[in-house]
């Protein structure tokens, strides 16, 4: 009995010793920013059609500062035209595709991803048979939102 009264007496106390009600939530910024990367400006990291190699091309972005880089997130989408109309697609974004050759059909895929660091944005492409020589990205907008 005395153990029930001690825990019932820890339970009260538990329930009736809060500090106030919660404050309102701190303010949340959010910045977005559209980068475009023109077919001309990718750079291939790597050698043509070597295993592991891909296009990339950085963006200095001052904004992206190590606050907002530690204390932060971005959300990531690429703009592409389907039937017509233009739709943002999540990254990092797989597109599936068949090249018919003189052997028969070969499936490919290519995938589009961004990195980032304190100062810089890179946006990647990357083929899935790596032949980098053959193929080149075309131009593609991209947006970042920024959340911190």
């Amino acid at each position: 009995m005395k153990n029930f009264i001690c825990l019932l007496a820890i339970v009260i106390l538990g329930f009736t010793a809060c500090e106030g009600p919660e404050g309102p939530p701190g303010p949340v910024n959010i910045k977005t920013i559209t980068y475009t990367v023109r077919d001309v400006d990718w750079k291939l990291v790597g050698g043509p059609d070597q295993i592991g190699s891909y296009y990339q091309y950085i963006f200095d972005e001052p904004f992206l500062t190590s606050y907002v880089y530690d204390y932060g997130t971005f959300i990531g989408y690429m703009f592409d035209n389907i039937d017509g109309s233009e739709v943002q697609t999540g990254l990092p974004y797989t597109i599936y595709d068949i090249e018919e050759t003189s052997g028969g059909e070969r499936p490919f895929s290519v995938q589009y991803m961004c990195d980032a660091t304190p100062g810089t944005i890179a946006f990647k492409v990357v083929f899935s048979d790596f032949y980098t020589e053959q193929y080149a990205p075309p131009t593609c907008n991209f947006r970042l939102m920024y959340i911190w």
